[in-house]
């Protein structure tokens, strides 16, 4: 309990730092405390509770929640009344640190005002773009497949190749036989990744296991039917042993289920382009100039390679 009173603190603490009271309140509007030159009213109350997260407005809907939300404002317009009165937002580096405060504040109302609000995306434009990129909108056939693997060493002699197919033919022998393919992958599969978990391999689509498992492996598990069991398939990684669990087809998204998904990308992509112009109209109105000859003139110079150690005299050969 006693978190939570701090976080909900410390959330109206940021929001009193960049939220200043209205000390120029309109007259008609309602005044719930007064202090000094400050005043706060009930837009005061309602921007503060507004920049709170929704789990917490309810809080300061009540009157006992808004006189403890009037508490706080009143101790903070209190500090921060005199802490002008002693002029330490006139100290430079406070100063600098309310003028980048101020900075964040305006820039982006800037772009919010000049860009975000300046873009629009109808729905002929996302039409548009759902018929000349359909392919993005295809979601490919999937499988899901248990796998029961014994493991193969790049160097592995045919020994070791034989006694590891002789592994998997036994292990297919079980589940051929009625054993639960899940039980026994947890009791003999080498693959780390799915054996905790009977070989669960999870949905993929072609050409996302190729790399792992192999394409042979791929091959199977999208060409057998679901409940199907392969034959030992041999891939350079091992032998393997799959079971195909459940089969998803190719499914083409309509318009109306991709139209929000093309829109939230069209207008990223828009307003992307749209800042990108507008910092470029900005240089021709503020001139820039980039002063290299100062960037690395404080920085500290490389050290000088250390003197090489003269190598030691090679022994003369005996003379004779």
């Amino acid at each position: 309990m006693k978190k939570i009173v701090l976080i909900t603190a410390l959330l109206f603490s940021a929001c009193l730092v960049v939220m200043p009271f209205n000390s120029f309140a309109k007259s008609a509007e309602k005044v719930y405390a007064t202090i000094g030159q400050e005043k706060i009213t009930q837009a005061d109350i309602d921007s503060k509770i507004s920049m709170l997260p929704p789990q917490f407005r309810s809080r300061y809907e009540t009157a006992e929640g808004k006189k403890k939300l009037i508490e706080q404002l009143t101790k903070f317009s209190l500090l921060s009344q005199e802490a002008r009165r002693l002029k330490l937002d006139k100290k430079d580096e406070v100063s600098k640190r309310i003028k980048e405060i101020s900075d964040n504040i305006i820039i982006q109302e800037l772009i919010k005002q000049e860009i975000m609000d300046k873009i629009k995306v109808n729905d002929a434009d996302s039409e548009k773009y759902y018929k000349e990129h359909k392919d993005e909108f295809v979601e490919p056939e999937k499988v899901k497949v248990n796998l029961i693997m014994f493991k193969l060493k790049e160097d592995a002699t045919p020994e070791v190749k034989k006694e590891q197919k002789k592994k998997a033919e036994l292990a297919l022998k079980r589940v051929k036989k009625g054993e639960d393919f899940e039980k026994v992958a947890k009791e003999v599969s080498e693959d780390e990744r799915t054996n905790k978990s009977g070989g669960n391999t999870g949905f993929f689509s072609k050409g996302k296991r190729a790399v792992t498992y192999g394409p042979a492996f791929e091959e199977k598990a999208f060409a057998l039917k679901a409940g199907g069991i392969s034959s030992v398939i041999e891939e350079k990684s091992g032998y393997y042993i799959i079971k195909v669990g459940e089969k998803k087809a190719q499914k083409e998204e309509a318009f109306q289920e991709s139209k929000s998904k093309i829109e939230r990308k069209l207008q990223q992509d828009q307003q992307k382009k749209a800042y990108d112009d507008y910092i470029e109209s900005l240089k021709k109105r503020y001139p820039i100039k980039i002063h290299e000859e100062n960037i690395g003139a404080d920085a500290p110079k490389p050290a000088a390679p250390a003197p090489a150690m003269p190598k030691p005299a090679m022994p003369k050969p005996a003379q004779p």
